[in-house]
């Protein structure tokens, strides 16, 4: 180090860093700034057998945008089940009684039609604003086509009858006071213009709402992260050069030294989730079962970088620094909103996704902390300690 401070050297390490850096962080920022939603899962359910009904939801699935995909779910209740488990970031769905309101749209006492458009807020915020606004969109242009459509058919009713009238009018002569009925004859009653401009209502529905925690994951992302590195780089310092007198006090020192990894993470996880009430005021249905998911990742990601420099060594912790920088844009966005190649190769296998989905199942589907994701971290955990346990056994011991 002495001799690069020294030396002309040391002039090219700001232009070197910055072409390494602009690179690290322009490719952390790709998944946002090339942001392209495609084939965002959307449930149909068709609940109204009419032929309005049938209608509106083959005009659906013939002309839905690519940023959508439809599945028909055969009942309420099993979209409910997609939507517990997250297969759907929305839905639409056509109520029993659709076409016979809209039936009576030309009747004496007309009531709308409405559909119903569903949010699974919980699953992701930024795909289900997406998702709400093309669903808002969608129905707001069949509103459009069924005006149409309704108008004229009336014209054409309307245009019957004036034809039916006109030898009669003809005969009256021109002036005669009925003569111009003709051209007073309207297409819809005034007091049905509105109903028919607008024969569509839609109710928006926000299942799983994220409401003021709609930022947790993502705050106690970084925190999470940073604790378990700080954590694991203090537990490979406390025995890197330490000395032993026996293979017994070697391995009773590693024992300690795991066991405190739990202690760690367990205080990391109260701690943090305690500070996320004090300080940004979030307000959790469950305390301790936010805090317990927190400890639990942490924990997993203490032995996964712990394993890692036991074997590699303390250079490796640049790993899961460049680690961060790339999963904090992506871990906010779905897959199907990230392009191929990153959602492929890089999200699908980031340790902090599964932490930030885990989160979301505790924070806003009642889920237990050992979820899916949970499980996950499990894993990450046993396996970093086996690596971990591993390296005690095969180390020798270091003798004063």
């Amino acid at each position: 180090m002495e001799k690069l401070v020294n030396s002309n050297r040391i002039f090219i390490m700001p232009i070197i860093s910055i072409i390494i850096l602009g690179l690290i962080f322009m490719l952390a920022n790709f998944p946002t700034v090339k942001m392209s939603p495609e084939n965002l899962p959307i449930g149909l359910v068709v609940a109204d057998e009419g032929e309005e009904g049938a209608t509106l939801a083959q005009a659906l699935l013939a002309n839905a945008p690519e940023i959508v995909k439809f599945t028909k779910y055969d009942s309420i209740d099993a979209l409910t089940i997609a939507m517990d488990e997250r297969e759907a970031y929305g839905a639409l769905v056509i109520p029993a009684n659709f076409s016979s309101k809209v039936g009576t749209l030309q009747n004496e006492t007309p009531e709308k039609a409405t559909v119903q458009i569903i949010v699974n807020e919980g699953a992701n915020t930024t795909a289900a604003t997406v998702v709400q606004t093309a669903l808002t969109t969608m129905v707001s242009t069949l509103n459009t086509n069924l005006s149409t459509q309704m108008l004229t058919e009336v014209q054409s009713k309307t245009d019957e009858i004036k034809n039916n009238l006109a030898p009669v009018l003809q005969a009256q002569g021109e002036n005669s006071p009925l003569a111009q009925i003709g051209a007073m004859i309207s297409p819809i009653q005034p007091s049905k213009v509105q109903d028919f401009a607008n024969p569509i209502q839609s109710e928006i529905i926000k299942v799983h709402e994220v409401g003021s925690l709609a930022s947790a994951p993502l705050a106690l992302l970084t925190v999470t992260w940073f604790s378990s590195l700080i954590g694991a780089v203090m537990l490979y310092l406390s025995g890197n050069k330490r000395t032993f007198t026996s293979k017994g006090k070697k391995l009773k020192f590693n024992t300690i030294q795991s066991v405190m990894a739990f202690v760690y993470a367990l205080v990391a996880g109260y701690v943090t989730t305690w500070y996320s009430t004090w300080i940004l005021e979030l307000d959790y249905a469950d305390f301790n079962r936010v805090a317990l998911f927190v400890a639990l990742a942490v924990s997993a990601f203490i032995f996964m970088i712990f394993a890692t420099l036991r074997w590699l060594k303390l250079p490796s912790i640049i790993i899961y620094v460049l680690l961060l920088f790339f999963s904090i844009a992506a871990v906010q966005l779905a897959p199907e909103m990230i392009p191929s190649f990153y959602r492929d190769y890089i999200v699908s296998w980031l340790p902090l996704r599964f932490f930030v989905e885990g989160l979301k199942d505790v924070l806003f589907f009642s889920k237990e902390v050992f979820n899916s994701y949970g499980l996950v971290l499990v894993w990450i955990l046993v396996v970093g300690l086996v690596l971990v346990w591993i390296k005690n056994l095969v180390e020798k011991v270091k003798t004063a």
